[in-house]
């Protein structure tokens, strides 16, 4: 991940070229990308069912992420989910009831959240119940929980609530934190704060695994996972958004989809590059990162060393090359079915 990247798409997070300079500021890069995951939000039109919207990348950011050096340092420590509202209008409010949803009602779903997420805010957690149980309610929200849930293997997710701004959510995978825009909690936001959780959660569970921090197969299988619960929920991404251009692309093929993601958020991908060019990478990136000062770029260059460590054995580069194989071949399956 190129330091000027957003990283971890999933984010939601509007991408406009300003948001790219503040990225710039705070991600470590290519291979270590930022570790904030994010992951596309969920809203209802008037007009229209329940659609997942996701922010738009405005040309200017893709440019700009586009012209950013493959091999700068920059992860960021977090994987963000766009909140999917372009800039010249507020949030929407998904208004997505669970019980329209088919959800189990606050009775049913009351011991729906797994006890290793840990909302700091208690107050709060009502509204957690109920999101949990609307992604628990899809095959795909089920899958990333309980993907987390092995791969995790009971490991506390400390949750917090906070005003993240255009950010829906945020997967910090240098302090193993999940934070989620205080808005999600707000009555008619379920299917939104539904959508974060599974999407951060997904890359929750890469992180756990050792994957390598930025490879763009994390965002591959975060944004298939995430098209795919807004399908289960019978809900439509707006036009004008990331979410529409997703599905646009997957329309194309995998290649159109592949190349919209490495325009918002550059990473390392196996379908494009060798292995020791991977290596390559991470080894200029620990460069770059280890002649920073400060906690939190001493955490960085740590965790761009855990993800060399793991590159070097023969059992992590089996893992990342299997992990890489089955994204491409559910990217390609997904195309095919999305033309037909």
């Amino acid at each position: 991940m190129t330091i000027a990247a957003l990283v971890f798409l999933l984010a939601p997070r509007t991408a406009c070229a300003q948001d790219l300079a503040d990225a710039a500021e705070r991600a470590p890069v290519a291979i270590h990308a930022e570790p904030l995951a994010s992951a596309p939000t969920l809203a209802l039109t008037p007009s229209s069912p329940p659609t997942l919207a996701a922010p738009a990348l405005e040309p200017a950011a893709a440019a700009a992420a586009a012209a950013a050096a493959p091999g700068s340092v920059g992860a960021s420590p977090l994987n963000r989910f766009w909140s999917g509202f372009s800039l010249d209008e507020p949030p929407a409010q998904s208004g997505l009831g669970l019980e329209s949803a088919g959800a189990p009602s606050d009775e049913s779903a009351a011991s729906a959240t797994p006890p290793w997420l840990k909302l700091k805010d208690r107050r709060l957690a009502p509204a957690l119940e109920r999101a949990v149980a609307l992604a628990l309610s899809t095959d795909a929200g089920a899958r990333a929980f309980d993907g987390a849930a092995e791969a995790l293997k009971g490991t506390p997710i400390p949750v917090e609530a906070r005003d993240l701004g255009r950010n829906y959510g945020e997967w910090d995978y240098l302090d193993g934190r999940l934070r989620l825009d205080r808005r999600l909690f707000e009555p008619g936001r379920e299917a939104d704060l539904a959508g974060t959780l599974a999407h951060e959660l997904t890359h929750a569970a890469q992180h756990a695994r050792g994957l390598p921090s930025s490879a763009l197969e994390l965002e591959i299988e975060a944004h298939l996972l995430d098209l795919e619960l807004m399908r289960e929920l019978g809900l439509r991404a707006p036009p004008d958004t990331f979410a529409r251009q997703l599905e646009e692309a997957l329309k194309k093929g995998p290649a159109a989809f592949t190349d919209l993601l490495q325009a918002a958020a550059p990473g390392p991908f196996l379908g494009e590059q060798s292995m020791s060019d991977i290596v390559d990478q991470l080894e200029d990136d620990l460069d770059e990162a280890s002649s920073k000062s400060g906690p939190r770029a001493q955490k960085i260059a740590r965790a761009i060393a855990r993800d060399l460590d793991f590159l070097r054995t023969a059992r992590g580069r089996a893992a990342y090359r299997d992990f890489s194989r089955r994204v491409r071949a559910e990217l390609k399956r997904r195309a095919d079915a999305a033309r037909r």
